[in-house]
């Protein structure tokens, strides 16, 4: 079974410490590889994919799947249909930073919930959490998350 972190194992000798958030162990990873902007952008991008598609699978034809992403971002009440968790998580009410939602389910760190689009550009913008828009295409619950910056 795959679990937090497993994405790290790759760059062996480093260690994932499971007590630190997705963000902090990558900046060490980062820092300890010395990597350049262009490479740290693409690993950081596939390091978040990765730990992502952990939580909710890469499946985005299974209702509970959308479900729980639906609970982990307190939508209420949770949609019975696939059609709706996608319409519900769409939605201009729902603001949420993807690495805050790792951490959260990771770490159970409290979820932020942006009361709108400015608060949720300003945290997202000023921790450099910004995920690829071409990746997110890859994983259909991301992309139901991903907001224009």
């Amino acid at each position: 079974a795959s679990q937090a972190g497993d994405w790290f194992l790759k760059f062996a000798p480093f260690v994932y410490d499971p007590t630190f958030g997705i963000l902090s162990n990558f900046d060490r990873l980062a820092a300890s590889r010395k990597w350049g902007d262009k490479l740290t952008r693409k690993h950081w991008a596939e390091c978040q994919a990765v730990e992502f598609g952990q939580l909710y699978g890469k499946d985005s034809t299974k209702l509970e799947a959308w479900q729980q992403l639906c609970r982990d971002v307190n939508i209420d009440p949770v949609p019975d249909s696939i059609t709706q968790c996608k319409k519900a998580s769409r939605s201009r009410k729902v603001w949420v930073n993807l690495v805050n939602l790792i951490d959260h389910r990771n770490l159970g760190v409290e979820l932020i919930r942006f009361k709108n689009y400015r608060q949720f550009q300003e945290y997202t913008v000023e921790l450099g959490n910004i995920f690829p828009k071409k990746k997110a295409r890859e994983n259909g619950f991301i992309c139901a998350l991903l907001r224009k910056l």
